[in-house]
């Protein structure tokens, strides 16, 4: 695309929003949102609307009509199965064998049926919410809020991303005297300090511009080296002269050519920073080191501070206020043979050293990677806590039931076709969009606005007792008085005086929680990887509500593994986390909060936390083609009746059509829909059966399970990306693991079937070669196998270069060769 005139030698990200007004206040007063509360009816906050098209009429059916076949198969697969077993010819050892068979069958298809029906059945009232953001253009209307970031490992999560993230959470469209921007760094890294304390010096200069210019997105990487594949992985978006809307275009062009320039300059000095690390032995996330609160920008004021016109500043910043949220940077203490907890025990450390300094009433959960992609987006969300109004025919919801807000995660840098889906649409756009319809969507990690209250582990306010408020016991919270009294606090404060400060480096130490509920009743969950889920599944059984809302554009954007080695390990980390909350008190089968949980919530959260137990059946199924060479055939190879093909086929259509209707309601792609379900398989046959094992070890031995931190990693600006291959290496890269060999497995059974069914030999169902109905099914399933491992398989090709191919044809044909081997080694042993 020609570049205009007006831009000189650079490429301008397009500018959508004006520069806002600066009018802050440092609180909202209860008056204040009593105000908000009681304005008019006719144009509530949040606007709710349950989704009841025909599509979704004809969805719901779908399910209950593919249910009904589920009952009737059953019913007749074990009543054949009993006749087959009984009329065995072989007796003893062959009924045996034949019963084994067919238990383990069955077996796997009722839990495959089971699984089913736990992911659709809570699916079936979604609900679409509109948010009004310009109702709350008054800022004394607004609260004021936190916002967390954490960040364990700066070799895996750089510090630049970190420093960005930072960045456009100071610039955000929020009134800066009501935001406080907290950073975690868990390993106590020099590095990580000094990227924060650099993004605090250059946000002086981001910020203010943000707000002149109106630009967006307010991450200074992405606004400067990147389009839609973030971190310089993308084309620079161009806007024509008439779309700009903030003040003069040249000067838009002179101020970001000059903004442009003192980034790279701080980029520059985190990059010697992080070489100045790699050369001295840094310390571990577990190697001891003291808690640290420090204020990096105090608490700004709640009148507007103007700039001045002086012709020595780099850009103009008269009329512009040039106020900045408060920045704190929170290391807490480690001391080997403690307990940390990791993130959760990150966050609780938090939530307790915010509470001393700000004690804002929400909390916006942000990871490193995590950068605020929409200005708007903290508006948004706090439309959703003090909104007291039903919302267009969505019944009567009090907001203050609202526990917290989940935006969904969307991902920069994602190769187009996303082959690892990556983005996990079917999840954040069917799955969380269809739980708004209930008591809300689970909690995932990132992007996410609590109440604060809720998290202290207190009833909402339908279930608390009249009068009763925040009992601050401190065999619960502690022994800090100073927390206990902020405990009991219902308005914010700001305080960042010598006293607060010490007090918030007392509440990070590692020996505060002793004898306390936190992790257990308090703050964020402990006992599993996924302290996301348990945690939102307290506050859901307590009674509280959640809320969905997919922004436009996204409210936050990410950095998502592309690599399939570390897709996997991602993968895993999470499937272990569910199991360890099946295993833990959080059990949603048996976890108590029957009145207070809706049915189908608990149907989502224990669909949640057994799903990996899905591999066990899965990886049967898949390495089936092998069963009978090596049983023998045992009685397997007669023919599918027409009945059982029959049923098949109903399964199948009916599944289809339950995922064309999904993909119609919930504005899913279909090819979004297909890869997710791709994934899938290739995830059921390689981490969810590790995190089987690994679990199945903790609950045996007690040792704890210890992961491997997802590496986020940020391209470089300063060296141009040439080319697809360039802009995606990490996605061609092989990194062989453990993980991938049951699915390599899977996939070469089932390879060698179709080359050993096509060679005409002994195999599954059929004797010879003229059975070729009998071998039209089982080949159509080890079709149905590749088709959906075909993600991994481009994996293990990487470039798919030249010198790939000869081994690929070579791994087919010794494949082939082994199968054939086997067959005449069994034909030869029953003869």
């Amino acid at each position: 695309m020609p570049q205009s005139a007006g831009l000189a030698t650079e490429s301008l990200p397009a500018a959508t929003c004006p520069a806002k007004k600066d009018a802050y206040a440092a609180a909202a007063s209860p008056e204040s949102e009593t105000k908000l509360a009681a304005g008019d009816e006719r144009a509530p906050l949040v606007r709710t609307t349950r989704i009841s098209t025909t599509t979704i009429k004809l969805y719901r059916l779908t399910i209950f009509v593919r249910i009904a076949i589920f009952v009737l198969f059953f019913k007749w697969r074990i009543t054949y199965a009993a006749r087959a077993i009984s009329s065995t010819d072989a007796g003893g050892i062959g009924m045996s064998k034949a019963a084994t068979f067919w238990t383990a069958s069955i077996a796997g298809e009722l839990w495959f049926a089971f699984m089913w029906v736990l992911d659709q059945l809570p699916k079936t009232m979604p609900v679409r919410r509109a948010v009004d953001v310009t109702a709350l253009d008054d800022d004394t209307l607004l609260p004021a809020m936190d916002v967390f970031v954490t960040t364990a490992d700066p070799d895996k999560e750089p510090p630049l991303a970190t420093a960005n993230t930072v960045l456009s959470i100071l610039a955000a469209g929020y009134p800066a005297g009501k935001v406080t921007c907290y950073v975690s760094d868990d390993a106590g890294a020099e590095v990580t300090r000094g990227a924060v304390v650099e993004a605090a010096r250059f946000a002086a200069l981001w910020v203010p511009f943000c707000r002149k210019h109106g630009v967006e997105p307010r991450n200074p990487e992405v606004y400067f080296n990147g389009g839609e594949g973030g971190g310089g992985g993308g084309k620079a978006r161009v806007v024509a002269r008439g779309s700009y809307k903030g003040r003069a275009w040249p000067e838009l062009v002179r101020d970001r050519r000059r903004v442009r320039r003192e980034y790279e300059e701080m980029r520059l000095r985190i990059d010697a920073l992080q070489a100045a690390n790699a050369r001295r032995r840094r310390r571990g996330a577990a190697d001891d080191h003291a808690g640290v609160v420090q204020v990096l920008i105090d608490s700004a004021g709640s009148a507007p501070q103007l700039g001045v016109a002086d012709g020595s500043k780099l850009i103009d910043l008269a009329s512009v206020d040039v106020r900045l949220p408060a920045l704190v940077y929170v290391c807490r203490e480690k001391r080997r043979g403690r307990a940390h907890h990791r993130k959760a025990g990150a966050m609780n450390a938090l939530l307790r050293a915010s509470a001393m300094l700000s004690n804002a009433p929400f909390i916006l959960n942000l990871d490193c990677d995590h950068y605020v992609n929409n200005s708007q987006a903290l508006r948004a969300g706090i439309c959703f806590m003090i909104e007291r109004r039903g919302g267009g025919g969505g019944g009567a919801e009090d907001a203050g039931d609202v526990a917290f807000v989940q935006f969904p995660q969307r991902f920069d840098g994602v190769d187009p076709g996303d082959r690892y889906a990556n983005h996990n649409r079917v999840f954040f756009d069917c799955t969380e969009l269809g739980l708004d319809g209930l008591q809300g969507p689970i909690y995932v990690g990132t992007g996410c606005l609590f109440r604060r209250v809720a998290l202290y582990g207190v009833d909402p306010p339908r279930w608390r007792s009249p009068g009763g408020g925040v009992a601050a016991d401190p065999a619960k919270f502690g022994e800090s008085a100073p927390f206990l009294a902020s405990v009991r606090a219902e308005q914010s404060h700001s305080r960042d005086d010598g006293d607060a400060i010490a007090e918030a480096s007392a509440l990070v130490s590692c020996a505060y929680e002793d004898g306390t509920a936190w992790g257990r009743d308090v703050g964020w969950v402990y006992g599993t990887v996924t302290e996301d889920v348990a945690t939102g599944f307290c506050m859901h059984r307590r009674g509280w509500r959640s809320a969905y809302y997919a922004a436009a554009p996204d409210a936050f954007r990410g950095t998502a593994p592309i690599n399939l080695a570390d897709r996997l390990h991602q993968v895993l980390r999470w499937a272990a986390g569910s199991l360890e909350i099946f295993f833990s008190r959080n059990n949603a089968l048996l976890a108590g909060g029957r009145r207070r949980l809706h049915p189908l919530q608990r149907a989502a959260y224990l669909n949640t936390t057994v799903y990996p137990f899905t591999s066990l059946f899965l990886i049967a199924y898949c390495l089936f083609p092998a069963i009978p060479l090596i049983a023998g055939g045992g009685g397997w190879n007669a023919a599918p009746t027409p009945t059982y093909v029959a049923f098949l086929a109903a399964l199948m259509v009916t599944l289809a059509a339950v995922a064309v209707l999904e993909t119609r309601w919930s504005g899913i792609a279909l090819g979004e829909w297909w890869r997710n379900e791709q994934f899938w398989m290739v995830s059921a046959t390689s981490a969810y059966l590790a995190a089987v094992a690994q679990v199945a070890l903790k609950v045996a031995t007690g040792k704890e399970i210890s992961f491997k931190l997802t590496s986020k990693h940020l391209a470089s600006s300063a060296t141009p990306v040439a080319g697809k291959d360039r802009q995606y290496a990490e996605l061609y890269a092989v990194r062989w693991t453990a993980l991938m060999a049951p699915t390599a497995a899977a996939l070469a059974v089932n390879v060698a079937s179709m080359a050993a069914a096509g060679g005409g030999g002994r195999w599954w169902w059929w004797d010879a070669p003229s059975a070729a109905a009998a071998a039209a099914l089982p080949v159509a399933f080890n079709v149905w196998v590749v088709v959906h491992l075909y993600p991994f398989a481009l994996g293990l090709m990487g470039r798919r270069s030249k010198a790939v191919r000869p081994i690929l044809f070579l791994f087919a044909v010794v494949a082939y060769l082994a199968v054939r081997f086997l067959c005449l080694l069994l034909q030869f042993h029953t003869a």
